[in-house]
């Protein structure tokens, strides 16, 4: 299995779920398809500075990537919820495409864990 410890580690995605492969493809999976829609309500929240849709929807982004163990999207979701807290919209905006940079890289991680026994 591909690993990169700061974009996806394996192992502790593994352990996260007691070992349960077929557990970790559903959790991968749901980071997946709702990825769009955050994307989607965070975009709508800078255009219309709903700074409060940008932070809340950051939070789920964060919870997220936390639970497949993906550090740097957790990090930059963190932030990005941090920036839209503060009121800062031009940050928010630089750190929203940051975070959409880190979930591309996180992407090909994720690919292979929609068959457990790919993996």
């Amino acid at each position: 299995m591909k690993t990169n410890p700061e974009i996806f580690d394996w192992s502790s995605a593994l352990a996260s779920v007691g070992g349960d492969r077929n557990f970790l493809s559903e959790v991968a999976g749901l980071f997946q398809a709702a990825w769009p829609t955050l994307l989607g309500n965070i975009r709508a929240g800078l255009a219309t500075g709903d700074l409060w849709a940008v932070e809340s929807s950051a939070r789920l982004v964060e919870g997220a990537a936390r639970n497949v163990s993906a550090k740097n999207v957790y990090e930059s979701a963190r932030q990005l919820e941090f920036l839209a807290r503060q009121g800062a919209v031009r940050a928010s905006q630089a750190a929203c495409a940051n975070l959409e940079h880190e979930v591309e890289a996180l992407k090909p991680y994720l690919a292979p864990l929609r068959d457990p026994k790919d993996f």
